[in-house]
């Protein structure tokens, strides 16, 4: 079976709509200045700034605000991508720009400020990261990452043994060669971040209209003319589409280079505070971290999902999947062992398959920008460090008033005219956390 593009296999399904269910109450404008497609961490953080410089967005959203990725994550800001970082760094300096740190930490930067700033804040915190290294070949690995870190500005130290243990106190040292600690890296919740935004932003004077969903962009005469939705149509000059993995049902050519994950995470009940930083082992593969009020999220373990999750629509819970994930926080943190799951929930992630994502004008099949109409997807696993930087640079774009730093590393021709083979795929493949 072929895609839109005549695409084959698992990294190029066929485009699905997001499924939603329609409000018969919603009421759209007929128009509106800019259009805000998705109402996650990406299109809260546009609609936020064009907000606040005296525009007047209207997001349409097909579900509720951080219904999609941005809402099922275990809210860990992670300035250093993980194994993505070699591949975006070059990328990212191949397209002129000094180095992805400079983005990832304005990031958490942002992130930071808007905790003081928005109403009752978003739960941030500085309480770093441990990538846990348990393998020889993963511990040769973790030295070059941080090597490679460091030279590009990013404060990470090696650790093991007592330093490891006196920092996370609750770990199985036992079961690490050591780790890398990046103590710039945070955690916040991911909620309180995209309702935050879109409430100061509707206090502005932005829409948010929920229970819609859009069935196409809208182009006429070579420029932006609006959106088609299940609800009718929306006049408008200018349209931002941050629609995560949906994206390829928008915009079909995408599909060749964005190929959706689905990924479980899980939480447990109320634990007493024992695990201090945020945590991730097997290559970013796994990742947990124990909110402020005491829950422990855990997610990941693609690898025992059917065809380890890639190129799926579906958002069904893999029964078999949760205990794996509970068995793994257990080892790691043997106090928490007889701690229960109340919940499990899936959500589809958006890989790129050059580990850059995309962001900025959208693009003719020829690689002409078409005026008005913008895009960003393909934050890879990553869209804490990617979403905060990414708003404010497309909301700067939107209002033609570029200032911080280029969207030129994220240009949409990076991808065009070839299907690339995916650079992320080799730590799917190769471990199982359990096993060893």
């Amino acid at each position: 079976m072929t895609n839109a593009t005549g695409s084959l296999g698992p990294f190029h399904p066929l485009p699905e709509p997001v499924p939603f269910d329609p409000d018969p109450h919603a009421e759209l404008p007929r128009g509106a200045d800019v259009v805000v497609v998705g109402a996650g961490m990406v299109g809260a953080s546009v609609a936020y700034r064009l907000a606040m410089a005296g525009m007047r967005p209207l997001v349409i959203e097909a579900n509720g605000p951080a219904s999609g990725a941005s809402g099922r994550n275990a809210g860990m800001a992670l300035a250093g991508l993980g194994g993505h970082f070699p591949r975006v760094t070059r990328l990212v300096q191949e397209a002129g720009a000094r180095s992805i740190v400079d983005y990832t930490t304005a990031s958490l930067r942002i992130l930071e400020e808007l905790d003081e700033r928005l109403p009752g804040g978003i739960g941030w915190r500085r309480a770093g990261s441990l990538d846990l290294l348990r393998t020889e070949a993963e511990l040769h690995h973790g030295h070059e990452l941080a090597s490679m870190q460091r030279d590009e500005g990013l404060e990470v130290r090696m650790l093991a043994g007592r330093e490891l243990q006196e920092l996370a106190p609750a770990l199985a040292v036992e079961e690490i060669l050591g780790a890398a600690w990046t103590p710039g890296d945070g955690t916040l919740n991911p909620f309180r971040l995209v309702y935050g935004l879109l409430d100061a932003a509707v206090d502005q004077g932005a829409t948010v209209v929920t229970g819609v969903r859009v069935e196409q962009l809208q182009v006429r005469g070579g420029r932006t003319a609006g959106v088609r939705t299940s609800h009718g149509e929306v006049a408008a000059g200018s349209v931002l589409l941050a629609t995560n993995a949906w994206t390829p049902a928008l915009v079909p050519e995408i599909g060749d280079n964005l190929t959706p994950i689905r990924e479980h995470v899980c939480v447990t009940e109320p634990l007493p505070p024992l695990l201090g930083p945020g945590f991730e082992t097997n290559q970013c593969n796994e990742y947990w971290r124990q909110m402020a009020t005491g829950e422990i999220v855990i997610g990941g373990y693609a690898v025992a999902d059917e065809g380890m999750g890639i190129g799926s629509y579906s958002m069904e819970v893999r029964p078999h999947v949760p205990p794996l994930l509970a068995s793994l926080l257990a080892r790691m943190h043997p106090a928490v062992a007889d701690a229960r799951i109340v919940r499990c929930w899936t959500g589809l992630l958006d890989f790129a398959s050059l580990e850059v994502p995309i962001a900025g004008a959208l693009r003719t099949p020829g690689g002409e920008a078409i005026p008005g109409a913008y895009v960003c997807c393909g934050l890879t696993g990553h869209g804490m460090p990617y979403a905060p930087i990414l708003g404010l640079l497309l909301a700067e774009l939107i209002e033609r008033q570029a200032r911080t730093l280029s969207l030129g590393p994220f240009d949409m021709r990076r991808y065009q005219g070839a299907a690339h083979q995916p650079a992320w795929l080799e730590p799917f493949q190769g471990f199982t956390p359990l096993d060893r």
